[in-house]
């Protein structure tokens, strides 16, 4: 059961900056959440499968919050990633192998079958930009205090938010099954060493 995975994960979503999941809130800005999370993997074994250099994107609705639970959700993997790196990726996101995945997991009640569609991530200075085919598309700019040192939020709500840094998201996500959303200006990103 053992897997470990270093890289970077990107995440915008529907509410505003300082996004009330973060601090524990169970309802997001608008009454609901939306969200997508982008992982770009540098470094990665599952079980003995190598799954460097593979990127997968979970895009996530919850009708209250994303702490309230009660989401539906579905995994979008790169062409690139090979068949047999997709169903170890796969059982690892699902949470069915533990680890922070395993908490975003107990969060939904609705798991949409996995799909394929090309995933870029592009970082140009301080802004990110994330592609899930023509799905998703969105920017987040890192925000940054009168010093020019970036924010950050520790230890926030849910597993896998040791050390985000916090960003401005702008763009959009039009998912088939879930609901249309506008990035509402909270992003964040992290690097991160998970592992179960």
């Amino acid at each position: 059961m053992a897997w470990h995975m270093t890289g970077h994960y990107y995440a915008p979503c529907s509410c505003k900056v300082g996004c009330p999941c973060v601090l524990g809130e169970l309802e997001g800005d608008q009454g609901w959440c939306s969200a997508c999370l982008v992982f770009d993997i540098d470094q990665g074994d599952v079980e003995g499968v190598d799954v460097a250099g593979t990127k997968g994107a979970f895009v996530g609705d919850w009708p209250s919050g994303f702490l309230s639970g009660n989401g539906k959700g579905r995994m979008y993997f790169d062409p690139s990633d090979t068949p047999e790196q997709r169903t170890a990726l796969e059982s690892v996101f699902e949470g069915k192998k533990g680890g922070p995945f395993e908490i975003i997991a107990s969060l939904l009640t609705e798991t949409l079958p996995t799909q394929t569609a090309t995933i870029t991530v592009e970082r140009t200075g301080d802004t990110t930009h994330v592609t899930v085919g023509d799905l998703v598309d969105i920017s987040v700019t890192d925000l940054k205090g009168p010093t020019g040192e970036l924010t950050r939020v520790l230890h926030g709500a849910a597993a896998f938010r040791e050390n985000i840094i916090l960003g401005k998201s702008s763009g959009k996500s039009n998912v088939p099954d879930m609901r249309a959303w506008q990035a509402g200006g909270h992003g964040e990103r992290e690097d991160f060493d998970f592992s179960a």
